[in-house]
């Protein structure tokens, strides 16, 4: 049950509010049920969905869920994915200056992303919003699991702290919910996923000598860019 709560606090907006800031072994520990708080903003997606749906336009509707999803998480990945941006481009090897532009570009082509594949979606789009959150943090684990070279201390205790089973419980749960809901296409979008995990952590490893702890954020905002795109596209 402490392990949830550290995982709800870390990827929630409850973490802006907690006076107890979680420690790295909290959060690592916590990444089997990641996917479960996805599960819980999703959720909320979902609902927002139905209850707006008959009284807004699709733009507007686009615009307003995607803004309930930043509101959710207290805007604390599209913060780590400013950071990442502006640390990736021609910076030495372990030196990260926010408040680059090309950390601001980046944020800002996710939420036109997002919004823009939200309002085409259509028919599925509630179960889409549903989903996405779910493997947005699935993929995260997969990110964590393995990484043995970090960039900095608290990156490595978080990667320490996620075990293989997590990965795999999370994995078998994760997918067997995706299909259920969505049928077996979606195993196609967790592919990508997975693989987009992958060949960041890779390019991470060789470019900056491993991952820090504000690409965890990124990688979430890319996964469900990337997850929202594939849906308005496949679905």
């Amino acid at each position: 049950m402490r392990s949830a709560l550290s995982a709800f606090k870390f990827l929630t907006i409850c973490g802006r509010f907690d006076a107890d800031k979680l420690s790295p072994k909290q959060i690592g520990a916590g990444a089997l049920f990641f996917p479960l708080v996805g599960l819980i903003l999703g959720l909320v997606l979902a609902l927002l969905n139905r209850l707006l749906e008959p009284y807004l336009e699709s733009e507007i509707l686009g615009v307003a869920l995607i803004t309930m999803l930043i509101v959710m998480t207290g805007a604390s990945h599209l913060e780590g994915t400013q950071q990442t941006f502006d640390a990736l481009p021609g910076k030495p090897r372990g030196e990260n200056k926010p408040s680059g532009i090309y950390g601001f570009l980046v944020v800002l082509l996710i939420v036109l992303f997002k919004v823009r594949a939200a309002e085409v979606i259509g028919e599925t789009r509630t179960l889409s919003l549903l989903v996405t959150p779910v493997l947005a943090r699935w993929s995260l684990v997969m990110f964590l699991y393995g990484s043995t070279a970090v960039a900095d201390s608290s990156a490595r205790v978080v990667a320490e702290n996620v075990r293989g089973w997590h990965l795999l419980v999370a994995t078998i749960a994760t997918l067997t919910f995706a299909v259920f809901m969505l049928g077996r296409t979606v195993l196609w979008i967790g592919l990508c996923l997975s693989l987009l995990a992958l060949f960041s952590r890779a390019y991470l490893h060789y470019r900056h000598g491993g991952i820090t702890c504000n690409q965890l954020g990124a990688l979430i905002e890319l996964s469900e860019t990337l997850s929202l795109t594939l849906f308005a596209s496949l679905y």
